[in-house]
């Protein structure tokens, strides 16, 4: 008997939410468990009859049907069920079949209550409601990540008290002077509590020493105004994000006042990673050579592994692939243009899709364009489409590959002034139809990456005020949401397709994520939002008040789960030499994830009818 007992604890022990109790706790709910074996189609329960009891599949599988006929669920081992008919006083409403012969572990209702009355967290697990489960699960996950650098502060990591700085009125030599009795490579240039630039060694060397700058000159000629900057409460996360964008190794921090409260380096880092995932990002900003670029951009998806291995939440990892592929295009125009020489007109990069929204994986093929100044004339059309070409090329040898439907600059028509966009855009809105929405979703969601932004930013600013008052295209956009095939049938069992291997799998891209994205980027446009990636245009939305706020978050939190299945397995392709794909079998999920995929999918689907219901008639 105590033999049994214990192999019962051991079970509880690796199955949520019983593994968040003492052993003190395990033991004793183990000794009033009974062990019950029913053969394949027997009856568990009945719908109609009573239940006084929460019932966990321990080997075998069952499945609920309501009423007695309509199926609900599949439950395989670890899965806890019956707790619904405890909670509403024993009523049964599923009646429960054993698919197989099948193993059940059955602890007395009494028990059940006890643990939800004592244990929050236990309580939170066991509810009726898709969007809290979803969230106390992301809260467990969250929890499991504490003292990760995705949870650290960077305050946390500052090496002094104090920041080292001087004013923009002060001589280089000064400034130098102060940077050798700090022993400081970065110098912040304030003006009284305002931060103004930094004052690095590389600036010294090539904005001073190499060009011969007299040492008496101000600061102010020679610093990197404007830096990027971070505040004291973002985590070390977001600060190797930045870095990795930028190509640099330093970031000011800036306390609630808006004041410099210090300066965090990558050394700060290493020494608290132990490795300096950041070397990605600085080789490709430092790249000298076309070959330099390519052997550095080559190691994003090596850095994407490790930080999958380190913890690293869905949005960080998305953010800090995002920030190296921006730094990748970056370079790639910069290098580019050292190349053709410099362009007879002002231009922007800017890239659409997955990378704009900062929300990119790896092995994601290219989206971008040129907006290129009015002012161009014909003879300065040849330098653009020379760049286009040589940008996209070294983009593709890159890793980013070329983009099946031609969205890339080496074509002409992703080359177009400034004008000449706001036309292609005005077209698709004012005269829209399903093929031609189909094919330009994607490009309302754009950023500049590099050059002229203020040519994007413009451009962003004229498309959403259009489409914001367009209420015909909002309807053709949030109908293009509908072809999105959300995996949940009607009786909530998972519909899959089959894989090249003959395996069932769902495509975790296009049936869970994009239908989210298309969701927020309706609803964002139709209210005039200029926020682009996901996470942020659905809190806009609800902020404006065209969603309720638990809406949104839910739809955040099943974004951010569906993200984390998505970002592990193919991390774990690409740790094994193989190309990354969205594919992903159920069958290699836990009983308790599958049952979470199910309720991110109920809330999907819930978000796609709220979006047909309000949005998606007045077309015919």
């Amino acid at each position: 008997m105590a033999q049994e007992i214990a192999e019962i604890a051991r079970f509880l022990r690796k199955s949520p939410p019983f593994d968040l109790l003492g052993s003190d706790e395990l033991a004793r709910i183990s000794r009033r468990i009974t062990v019950t074996y029913h053969r394949a189609g027997d009856e568990l329960l009945t719908a109609g009859k009573t239940n006084d009891r929460l019932l966990i599949v321990r080997s075998g599988a069952v499945e609920l049907r309501l009423a007695g006929d309509e199926l609900t669920a599949r439950l395989g081992v670890g899965s806890a069920f019956a707790y619904p008919s405890i909670l509403r006083g024993g009523e049964v409403r599923n009646t429960t079949i054993a698919l197989e012969d099948t193993l059940i572990y059955a602890l007395p209702g009494a028990e059940f209550l006890r643990l939800r009355d004592e244990n929050p967290r236990f309580r939170e697990h066991f509810t009726e409601d898709e969007s809290d489960r979803i969230r106390h699960a992301l809260r467990r996950r969250e929890e499991e990540r504490q003292g990760g650098f995705d949870t650290v502060r960077v305050d946390t990591l500052m090496r002094r008290a104090k920041p080292v700085t001087c004013a923009p009125t002060a001589s280089i030599r000064d400034a130098a002077q102060i940077m050798h009795q700090a022993d400081v490579s970065t110098l912040a240039v304030c003006d009284g509590a305002d931060l103004v630039g930094i004052l690095s060694d590389k600036d010294l060397r090539n904005r001073v020493v190499a060009p011969g700058l007299p040492f008496g000159e101000t600061v102010l000629t020679v610093m990197t105004p404007e830096p990027r900057t971070l505040n004291t409460h973002d985590s070390v996360a977001e600060a190797m994000a930045l870095m990795a964008s930028g190509g640099f190794r330093h970031v000011p921090l800036l306390d609630e006042n808006g004041s410099l409260a210090g300066m965090i380096s990558s050394s700060d880092i290493l020494a608290h990673l132990g490795h300096n995932a950041i070397d990605a990002g600085l080789a490709i900003a430092r790249a000298e050579t076309a070959e330099a670029l390519i052997a550095a951009a080559r190691r994003i998806p090596d850095s994407f592994v490790r930080m999958v291995r380190q913890g690293l939440s869905p949005r960080h990892v998305m953010r800090f692939v995002s920030a190296l592929g921006e730094a990748t295009h970056r370079r790639a125009a910069e290098l580019a243009e050292a190349e053709l020489g410099d362009p007879p007109v002002p231009y922007a990069l800017v890239v659409f899709g997955s990378l704009a929204r900062e929300e990119q994986l790896v092995g994601s093929d290219q989206d971008n364009g040129l907006v290129i100044a009015d002012e161009l004339e014909a003879e300065g059309e040849a330098y653009f489409a020379a760049l286009g070409t040589r940008l996209s090329d070294l983009l593709d040898e890159c890793g980013f590959v070329y983009c099946k439907g031609g969205i890339m600059a080496k074509n002409a028509e992703q080359r177009l002034t400034a004008t000449g966009w706001r036309r292609r855009y005005e077209d698709w809105i004012d005269r829209p139809d399903e093929d031609r929405i189909l094919r330009a979703t994607i490009f309302f969601d754009m950023r500049c990456v590099h050059g002229e932004a203020k040519l994007v930013d413009e451009l962003r600013a004229d498309v959403i005020l259009l489409a914001s008052q367009s209420s015909i295209f909002g309807s053709y956009l949030a109908r293009d949401a509908q072809r999105s095939k959300v995996p949940l049938g009607i009786f909530r069992n998972l519909v899959l397709e089959d894989a090249a291997d003959g395996s069932k799998v769902f495509d975790v891209k296009a049936q869970a994520i994009m239908p989210i994205i298309d969701v927020a980027r309706t609803l964002a446009l139709s209210s005039g939002s200029v926020a682009v990636g996901t996470a942020e245009r659905l809190q806009a939305i609800a902020g404006e008040g065209r969603m309720a706020s638990g809406d949104a978050q839910s739809l955040i939190d099943a974004m951010t789960l569906v993200s984390e299945l998505r970002i592990r397995h193919q991390a774990e392709q690409v740790a094994a030499g193989n190309a990354p794909d969205n594919a992903i079998a159920p069958s290699t999920l836990s009983p308790l994830e599958r049952d979470h995929l199910k309720d991110a999918f109920g809330v999907i689907r819930g978000a796609l009818d709220s979006l047909r219901r309000n949005l998606a008639g007045g077309i015919a």
